[in-house]
């Protein structure tokens, strides 16, 4: 199970999974590459996560949606996923000055799997970790993030990894949190990247012990991005997966992110329910209807397991010194 669970935490009316991860949807992956070294202004705090989708995501592009609740990010491929309903590639979630090198992994990556491509819309999100990383070295390589997609696995570690490393949420040290909820049959997987709020932002679930209700002097004012990637085996359209990334907002929200004017607010849903070929011109498929009772089912679980997978990366999170020997307090677990 996840940080939270661990920590013997509930929250909403679904079930979790089986295991309580993104990864409770079958064949999805999630790979880390962490970096870190240094110390002082040039200290290097920071990483790559991935996402991998189940089969040849080239060859046989899932359905997927998103939504921007704010646009402050540097995210590349969204325009390809909201216009065409696509994801042909697996995800990568870095820092901001790492997009470029990342989406350079993910053509690799393809072309080393399809070297007829000629078009391919490689999907990076990031979080700016420059308060406790010297982002401006770009430490992250090409083969930083080929290694975060070769270490993709069922299990997902939680907390200061990958992407993660050098992430703070409500003045509190953060990094990789993840959760999910069941349906019926079906499961959404969150996995989130909260880098956002102040300390007086926070509202913290049943449970866990409230942080001091102000952020230090130091961090006044100071403001983030989250990333949310979910997942489902449910079969959904593009549409219905846009309007399932909306939800995460709801989530979000009621953590108390407070997506502020220099936040980059991303959510990324695809689908394993079904898939969708290259060059052909019907795909059959039976989609769930918008207004059943299971697509209702399915956005609250969108809403609960991103408002889970934001405590769960914050109870999973360790301490650890950034440049200039900064330490960012970790939550007080119950």
């Amino acid at each position: 199970m996840n940080a939270f669970r661990d920590a013997h935490l509930s929250l909403g009316q679904l079930p979790p999974g089986a295991g309580g991860t993104l990864t409770d949807v079958p064949g999805v992956r999630v790979g880390h590459h962490t970096i870190a070294h240094g110390e002082g202004a040039t200290a290097i705090r920071t990483g790559v996560t991935a996402i991998i989708p189940p089969g040849d995501p080239y060859a046989e592009p899932l359905p997927a949606g998103a939504f921007v609740l704010h646009g402050h990010g540097k995210a590349l491929g969204l325009w390809q996923v909201l216009h065409l309903g696509e994801l042909e590639t697996p995800i990568l979630l870095t820092n901001t000055l790492a997009v470029p090198r990342c989406a350079d992994a993910l053509l690799t990556w393809t072309l080393a799997r399809h070297p007829e491509a000629r078009s391919v819309n490689p999907v990076v999100l990031e979080c700016n970790d420059g308060r406790l990383s010297a982002i401006e070295a770009r430490p992250v390589t090409e083969g930083d993030a080929l290694a975060a997609l070769g270490a993709g696995a069922e299990h997902v570690e939680e907390g200061c990894v990958g992407a993660g490393t050098g992430m703070v949420a409500f003045g509190l040290k953060s990094g990789i949190g993840t959760a999910s909820r069941a349906v019926g049959s079906f499961t959404v997987g969150a996995l989130a990247l909260p880098n956002m709020g102040r300390r007086e932002d926070l509202r913290p679930p049943p449970g866990l012990p409230a942080p001091v209700r102000a952020s230090p002097p130091n961090q006044q004012g100071a403001t983030g991005s989250l990333i949310v990637v979910l997942a489902t085996n449910a079969p959904l359209s593009p549409e219905q997966l846009s309007r399932l990334a909306r939800r995460a907002s709801l989530g979000a929200a009621r953590t108390g992110a407070p997506a502020t004017t220099e936040s980059g607010d991303f959510t990324v849903a695809f689908s394993i329910g079904w898939r969708i070929p290259r060059g052909v011109e019907r795909i059959p498929v039976d989609l769930i209807a918008d207004r059943s009772p299971t697509m209702g089912g399915l956005y609250r679980a969108a809403a609960e397991a991103t408002e889970e997978a934001i405590y769960s990366a914050l109870l999973a999170a360790t301490p650890l010194a950034g440049r200039d020997g900064q330490v960012v307090p970790t939550v007080v677990r119950p």
